[in-house]
């Protein structure tokens, strides 16, 4: 054992070892046993004083007496756990009654040594584990605390994306809101364009007749011919008009229900027609094309601006993703009520995804155009409309060169004929 003695000295780095015992015998011997192995010793005769040493000093580790004046071991190992709780501390006592180890142990000793001590390697060995457990306890903690560091860094960074992602998600929606204002601009110019011209023309046919009129050069048939020019400008005036103000009211529901989050009761399928008027300029100047099987009678109370959202999405995805290098696209979207239950099938005959593609598309900030204006948000804005705000579900099939299909299930609050 002493020809390793200096490779223990080296190990225990000068700890410090505060020996409390009223028998200078003890005290002495121990030490001298202790100071062999490199440990630095202090010593204290009473508990009183061994308490004080032990706040002056804070020594590494406490060898302690019971039965002792002034201060006994128990009230010492209470006084020192509550003011030093990290001090591992050592009961030696030649008191070795099951009550004083029962005692000891729930006042947190971290282990009982009956003197006489026949072998002073066993009081070693119990010093060595004790520094052992106690740099297990260090280590852990400091493991813990580093925890604690990287969880509060990772709770920033999750906090950090959930309001970039809220930022991205509201560009989204003030993007739909801008391809919606495109929509009302393109499709309300033609009726109010034929409105202006016919206006136009009616003028210019009243300052002909007018000054027929002033020069009493009028004639019956002429004035007959003027009624019935002036009736059927009229007509188309007000035809438009009424067109462009359907057309108004259509998409101020549809800009409506964007902030709305109240459900509605609305006709499906004029409602898919107010969304795919928005979204025409998107696709006029293409040789793509949308179908829709909807029947004109399904009116579902739901929420309308969720739908206007995941079909916004689904044609873009189809119009930038699916049909890229394609001239002729088609878009499928088949619509049936049943059991109280939306089946909402969207297909396109789109360049397709890979397995890999498909697995990931509802991924939050996956897109295959980054660095090309893809967020990468729309299909999971799709899967968290469809799934939270509207409880149902959504299933993706799609392989390379072969489109992609898209199953939707949603249940509906209420129908007439259920």
């Amino acid at each position: 054992m002493i020809e390793n003695k200096f490779d223990i000295i080296d190990a225990t780095h000068k700890k410090t070892i505060l020996i409390i015992d009223d028998e200078v015998f003890i005290r002495k011997s121990a030490k001298s046993f202790l100071e062999d192995y490199g440990f630095k010793v202090i010593e204290a005769q009473d508990g009183q004083e061994g308490f004080e040493r032990c706040e002056k000093d804070k020594p590494d580790l406490i060898l302690c007496d019971l039965r002792m004046p002034k201060m006994d071991g128990l009230e010492v190992l209470d006084a020192v756990t509550k003011s030093q709780p990290k001090i591992p501390i050592i009961i030696v006592s030649g008191a070795g009654n099951i009550k004083d180890t029962v005692n000891a142990l729930r006042l947190g000793a971290w282990d009982y040594i009956i003197k006489p001590i026949p072998n002073m390697d066993v009081l070693y060995h119990a010093i060595n584990k004790a520094f052992e457990r106690a740099d297990f306890i260090k280590e852990k903690h400091r493991h813990q605390a580093n925890l604690e560091k990287a969880n509060k860094e990772l709770n920033f960074l999750v906090d950090t994306l959930n309001q970039t992602r809220d930022k991205l998600v509201q560009s989204e929606k003030m993007a739909a809101l801008g391809e919606l204002v495109a929509g009302i601009a393109h499709e309300i110019n033609t009726p109010i364009g034929i409105g202006v011209t016919a206006a136009s023309f009616l003028d210019v046919k009243t300052k002909e007749f007018e000054k027929k009129y002033k020069s009493g050069d009028l004639k019956k048939s002429e004035l007959e011919s003027h009624l019935k020019v002036l009736k059927d400008i009229s007509d188309t005036i007000l035809i438009n008009m009424e067109r462009a103000g359907e057309l108004i009211s259509s998409f101020k529901q549809i800009a409506v229900d964007q902030s709305n989050e109240k459900p509605r009761l609305f006709n499906l399928n004029n409602y898919i027609e107010g969304v795919l008027l928005s979204l025409k300029p998107k696709f006029i100047d293409t040789d793509h094309t949308i179908e829709i099987s909807c029947s004109d009678d399904i009116e579902i109370k739901s929420f309308p601006g969720a739908f206007y959202q995941i079909m916004n999405n689904l044609i873009l995805n189809s119009l930038f993703h699916g049909f890229k290098d394609m001239d002729k696209g088609r878009i499928d979207m088949l619509f049936n009520l049943k059991h109280n239950c939306l089946n909402f099938i969207y297909k396109d005959n789109g360049v397709g995804m890979t397995p890999d593609q498909c697995m990931k598309i509802f991924d939050p900030f996956y897109t295959t155009t980054r660095g090309q204006g893809g967020t990468g948000l729309g299909m999971s804005i799709v899967f968290n409309l469809i799934t939270q705000t509207l409880k149902g579900s959504i299933e993706c099939e799609s392989s390379e060169k072969n489109g992609v299909k898209f199953e939707i299930k949603i249940p509906v609050l209420s129908c007439p004929d259920s």
